[in-house]
């Protein structure tokens, strides 16, 4: 260089050459790799965190779904326990308004034994049958009807079969052993019935 003419000699000055390629200098592979280290996070890193993250969600949406099991079940408790409740509370009214006809009947047997009148004893009963019937009524309790009908498997019930002459009878009820009952369209009782059976 010149400066004012003159020219500076650098021969005297040591030069240093550093050699960057990490396979020939260690130094410069050890800071290249503290420098990668410090980098961004990597890609495996970003999945690793994005897997943490979907576990944690998941995690709350099992606690969530179980908080809401827990929850139907407690809520079906109450209503079995409800339904229970007001069954129970119908049964008791059903007692209640049959018990008079329990009692009428205890004091109609007394009093028979007593005078010894049957005539009178017939009677009583039959009052308590018709406050029974009344009941029933009351509850929505119908008799069956099927004398001289065609035979129906599900309200009857076939106690015996008998043989008819005449075609137009086959299958139909001849006499009723036992009335069938009905409440609001529910089954009760099935009536227990003679059915004709036709043949030559």
């Amino acid at each position: 260089m010149t400066e004012k003419g003159k020219i500076t000699d650098h021969t005297d000055e040591a030069l240093k050459v550093f050699d960057k390629r990490h396979w020939v200098n260690p130094e410069a592979r050890s800071e290249r790799d503290e420098k990668g280290a410090s980098a961004a996070p990597t890609y495996v890193a970003k999945l690793e965190e994005q897997a943490a993250q979907s576990e944690a969600k998941l995690k709350e949406y099992i606690a969530a779904y179980k908080a809401k099991l827990a929850e139907n079940d407690q809520w079906r408790a109450r209503m079995e326990k409800d339904v229970d409740k007001r069954a129970r509370a119908r049964a008791a009214e059903l007692v209640g308004r049959v018990m008079p006809g329990v009692d009428h009947l205890s004091l109609a047997v007394e009093s028979a034994q007593k005078t010894g009148d049957v005539e009178a004893l017939i009677q009583g009963i039959l009052m308590i049958k018709s406050g029974f019937s009344r009941i029933f009524a009351e509850l929505g309790l119908t008799e069956i009807e099927c004398l001289g009908r065609p035979f129906n498997p599900e309200l009857m019930e076939a106690v015996q079969v008998a043989r008819v002459h005449e075609k137009e009878k086959d299958d139909l009820v001849l006499e009723i052993a036992q009335a069938g009952y009905l409440m609001d369209d529910v089954l009760v009782r099935p009536a227990k019935v003679v059915v004709g059976r036709y043949g030559e």
